[in-house]
């Protein structure tokens, strides 16, 4: 299956006089949930709702999750208050703490082999399709938010 992108001017905040130039930004069909995956996955197999409560237990502990050619999960923290000596540190120093992803081989090499197409939202197919979910949150994929990818479980 091919990734679909919109494109999308950007101006160079550095040279702001320069024309926009035009970008690809990946297009997602659709938000997957744990729970579906799980589902999905227990239909061939079980036990994977507590193979992922493993995982968060194996984080907290401070470990770092190998998941063979997948990838690698660790923790990371940010520091929100530096301090200009070791003894002056206390924990309260700290921010917060955040769940960093290192992909494997399987997921580079996806990366490296994807096909791509542009999406096309405007398309008189799309018009009587649900639009898709909007958490609010990054709006850089362009295009009117409509339309849906096919499930690659049907």
């Amino acid at each position: 299956m091919a990734q679909n992108y919109t494109l999308m001017a950007r101006k160079n905040l550095l040279k702001p006089s320069e024309t926009p130039k035009f970008y690809a930004v990946a297009r997602s069909g659709r938000k997957v949930t744990v729970k579906e995956v799980c589902k999905r996955i227990t239909e061939r197999s079980s036990c994977i709702g507590e193979f992922l409560l493993e995982i968060v237990n194996v984080l907290d502990e401070g470990n770092i999750v190998q998941m063979g050619d997948l990838g690698n999960f660790r923790m990371s923290i940010k520091t929100g208050t530096p301090t200009d000596t070791a003894k002056e540190f206390k924990a309260s120093c700290i921010d917060k703490g955040k769940v960093l992803f290192y992909p494997g081989s399987d997921l580079r090499k996806l990366c490296k082999t994807l096909d791509y197409t542009l999406y096309k939202s405007d398309s008189s197919t799309d018009s009587d399709k649900d639009p898709l979910p909007d958490d609010g949150g990054d709006d850089n994929q362009g295009g009117s938010g409509s339309g849906e990818a096919p499930d690659p479980a049907a």
